[in-house]
Parts: structure tokens; C-alpha cells; sequence
């Protein structure tokens, strides 16, 4: 047994504070911390994430939109003659398909579709519409112009070959952004995306394709 002057050295049992209540109170204080912080970063982080969407949907719109331009424009180059509404038809069905669920290309409230055919006028100067075919809305202009017999403005003022015919696809798909991050990214990201392609007609005689499509249900060209 200790002495009485020893006990009486022992440090007062009534002042002594548990160790463990005072780590468990800065326990939850942290905890409520972060969870507060967590809670003003959620709405944060699900803009980014629908801006994230959005940036997707573009990408996939845009590819979608120059596959149609560069699968349709090698198809008619490589007719002899098209007719219409049979070869037309079946240019706007494959676009569609191409499209799938990704972009609108062939009704009056999406995008559109135009094929457009240009030869050299007679100076030798410059280029002339020869004739023009669409779908879909038609707010969406050919960059071309749309008079035919008028000039058309073909990029880099390329001028056609003599003989040739030039066939030019022109693409637009409309992408809306969601309406919670439009706000946020919608101004950068564009709405209507463009497409187009440039080929020469691969014809025995090119010349026959400046003539404006046959007026036909039998397709010739995609049959």
C-alpha cells in the first residue's frame, strides 16, 4: 500500500477529461464539414457533367454530319444520270440512316441536306449553278447560293474543269445544348454544325450531269 503522502500527489480523479469524447467531437465536426463542402460542390459538378453531354453530343453530331457529306457525295459523283424523286429519295433515305437518332437531316424543324451541281460559265471565269436538290428545313442555306443559272461560290475560288461537272454535298445538323448548361458552355459550343464535300463527277461524260435530274420514280442511279 502507498503511503499517504503518495496518494496525495496523484493527480484529482474529479478533473480528469475523457480522451475519447474530446476526439469523438472533433470527429464529427470534421465530418460536418465535409459534408457541407460536398454539399455546395454537387450542383457544381453536375453542370460539369452535363456540360461534358453536351460536348459529346457535338462531337458525335459533327462526325455524323461530314459521314453523311463524304458517303453521299461519293454516290453521286459516281452516277451517270439521277431522277427525281426516285434517286433523290433514296439519297435522303441513306442520309437518315447515317443520321440515326445522332442529328435531324431530313425534316422541316432539323437540319437539311442539298446537293448541289456546278459547272464553269461561259467566260471561263468563274462557276455556275447548274441545278440544286434539298430536305429538311429550309432556313439552312446552301453556301453555294441557290439561283440556278446564277454564280456559285465555290471555297478557295476553285474554278471547274472544262467538261466537268462539279458536285458539291452541303450538310447542316442542328445541336440544342441541355438548358441547365446552356448557360454555362451553351455561347462556345456551336448550334448548327456544317458539313460539306467537293467531288467531280466520275461520269464517261460528265456534262450530262449539268442537265437537272430526270423527273422519274424508277431510280437509274440507285437502283
Amino acid at each position: 500500500m502507498l503511503p499517504a503522502r503518495a496518494l496525495s500527489g496523484l493527480p484529482d480523479a474529479g478533473r480528469c477529461r475523457p480522451v475519447g469524447r474530446r476526439a469523438s467531437r472533433r470527429t464529427l465536426h470534421r465530418e460536418g464539414l465535409v459534408a457541407s463542402e460536398f454539399a455546395l460542390l454537387v450542383p457544381f459538378f453536375f453542370l460539369i457533367a452535363l456540360a461534358g453531354a453536351d460536348l459529346i453530343r457535338v462531337f458525335r453530331a459533327q462526325l455524323r454530319t461530314e459521314t453523311i457529306a463524304v458517303q453521299i457525295g461519293q454516290i453521286v459523283s459516281q452516277c451517270r444520270a439521277i431522277t427525281t424523286p426516285g434517286d433523290r429519295d433514296n439519297f435522303w433515305a441513306q442520309a437518315q440512316r447515317i443520321a440515326g437518332s445522332v442529328i435531324d437531316v431530313n425534316s422541316g424543324t432539323g437540319g437539311s441536306v442539298t446537293i448541289s451541281a456546278v459547272r464553269r460559265n461561259t467566260a471561263g471565269t468563274g462557276n455556275v449553278l447548274s441545278w440544286q436538290m434539298r430536305t429538311g428545313s429550309t432556313s439552312q442555306v446552301s453556301r453555294l447560293g441557290t439561283t440556278v443559272g446564277g454564280t456559285a461560290s465555290v471555297s478557295n475560288s476553285f474554278v471547274v474543269p472544262a467538261n466537268q461537272t462539279l458536285l458539291v454535298t452541303e450538310v447542316y445538323a442542328i445541336v440544342q445544348p441541355f438548358a441547365l448548361s446552356a448557360g454555362l458552355i451553351g455561347p462556345v459550343l456551336p448550334s448548327v454544325i456544317y458539313g460539306t464535300t467537293l467531288f467531280l463527277s466520275r461520269a464517261p461524260d460528265a456534262t450530262t450531269l449539268q442537265t437537272a435530274p430526270t423527273t422519274s420514280a424508277t431510280p437509274d442511279c440507285t437502283a
